[in-house]
């Protein structure tokens, strides 16, 4: 057996054990050839009798599936080697090194006690959707397949970070065939313990992971209904945010969200619900709108309306940029949702509900729409609000009208379709619908009388 002190390749000094398994052992090491020496993690695993061929499989895969992955919040691969017999105790030895992340993982938070709010776990799922939706969209998928609070790190920078690859699956060389069996009980979705996986797989896995959090009970242990997990009746969390948490641990693949791009963008939409509900109860219940409710007729029998009104203009307008962002953020996620359709229908819907986001096409502000053609789909919220002579009056603000564009284009080369996407605001308030951005010759733009919202991040 290996032990503190040991250098491994001239290297890798060992310096603390983290773990042991079944002829695994997984070490901290600092790697003295660096300046300074820099701490790494180094995976051994012994080609004793007792291994499976799987196993030996499956720690080969990681290290070539790690070198492929260049992302700030994977461990980045640093070597794979082999160690003789005569290094290795009487036996061969492989090994695999990589970056080491300081910080915890989410299951020795748990295991101390922590307990996780709706808004740190909302922060959670938003940070390991956007990793996923990188390793989803490589071409072929990367597949992580062991999605579990022991996998999730949470840096000391404050970031999460996903770890431990020796599930991953390269999607190319998965299709059509069974594989070897991997994942947790309790995290791992039912079609993933009968040796297939695809991307809504791991997001059956987060799901069961985000569940755990907010509960302190592993999945596994909570109450199932027809292999469904029962857990909303325990959480006092917003309702949109536990309908969204029940697709994602649908048993049926196909009732999930089919994509991590269009699980986020469905995420973000719950979130706006919450803060659009919350931003509306505090300026409907704040102090002022009430006493400017009871004042105004008073004020205005008195002649005095016209003074307070340009003095405080803000007295009953405070919530318009509330509403505004349930239509950004509406239009924004119907535009990504229909880039990921895309990718994996390779055409546009005319069907809103088809791209998979809780949205109602009728709010109490807006009303959202789409339409597309060959090469684009365009997205609209339009504002409803109408004002009356007496809003006029009291200084009420109509709301502006947004269209998002989702435009196709050819990559040079290899003739490859990918998509771009562009959000437009209104210049001015209105219940017109706006005019469509365009893509031309390279350039996409919004157009006259609308001004461009997007961060290119999309």
């Amino acid at each position: 057996m290996w032990q503190s002190g040991q250098i491994l390749q001239g290297r890798y000094e060992l310096t603390q054990q983290l773990g042991q398994n079944a002829g695994r052992q997984t070490w901290l090491a600092m790697d003295l050839n660096s300046s300074p020496a820099a701490p790494v993690i180094v995976k051994l695993l012994a080609f004793n009798p007792q291994m499976q061929w799987d196993d030996l499989k499956l720690f080969e895969r990681e290290a070539q599936v790690l070198k492929t992955i260049a992302h700030p919040r994977i461990p980045q691969y640093r070597e794979y080697f082999s160690l003789a017999e005569g290094e290795g105790a009487g036996l061969p030895w492989f090994g695999l090194v990589q970056t080491y992340i300081p910080g915890h993982s989410l299951k020795q938070l748990l295991d101390k006690g922590k307990r996780f709010t709706e808004t740190q776990v909302r922060a959670i799922a938003i940070e390991i959707l956007k990793i996923l939706i990188n390793l989803h969209e490589l071409s072929p998928p990367i597949l992580h397949r062991d999605i579990k609070p022991s996998n999730l790190i949470l840096g000391e920078d404050h970031h999460m970070y996903l770890v431990d690859f020796g599930a991953v699956q390269d999607k190319a060389k998965a299709e059509g065939v069974t594989f070897t069996v991997v994942g947790t009980s309790g995290y791992a979705p039912p079609e993933q313990l009968w040796g297939k996986a695809i991307a809504a797989s791991d997001l059956y896995a987060l799901g069961a992971t985000l569940i755990h959090l907010l509960t302190g009970t592993p999945p596994a242990q909570l109450p199932q209904q027809q292999m469904r997990i029962q857990f909303s009746d325990r959480l006092p969390i917003h309702p949109d945010f536990a309908r969204w948490l029940e697709q994602l641990i649908q048993p049926a693949p196909e009732k999930r969200f089919s994509t991590a791009r269009q699980a986020l963008s469905a995420l973000k939409i719950t979130q706006a619900h919450a803060e659009h509900k919350n931003s509306s109860q505090a300026v409907n219940s704040s102090p002022n709108y009430l006493v400017g409710c009871l004042l105004v007729p008073l004020l205005a029998f008195l002649g005095l309306l016209p003074w307070v009104l340009m003095t405080f203009p803000s007295l009953l307008s405070s919530s318009t940029k509330a509403k505004q962002a349930e239509a950004k953020t509406y239009v924004g996620s119907m535009n990504r949702a229909h880039q990921a359709y895309f990718l994996e229908k390779k055409a546009f819907t005319n069907n809103v509900d088809k791209l998979g986001l809780a949205i109602k096409t009728e709010t109490v502000n807006y009303s959202y729409s789409l339409h597309t053609t060959k090469n684009a789909a365009f997205h609209y919220g339009v504002s409803k609000v109408k004002k009356t002579p007496w809003q006029k009056l009291l200084g009420h603000k109509e709301l502006k009208s947004y269209v998002g564009g989702v435009f196709l284009y050819r990559v040079g080369g290899t003739g490859d379709l990918r998509t771009l996407a562009i959000l437009c605001e209104a210049n001015s308030p209105g219940s017109i619908k706006p005019p469509e951005p365009t893509y031309r010759n390279g350039v996409l733009a919004c157009s006259a009388g609308t001004r461009d919202l997007s961060q290119r991040s999309y």
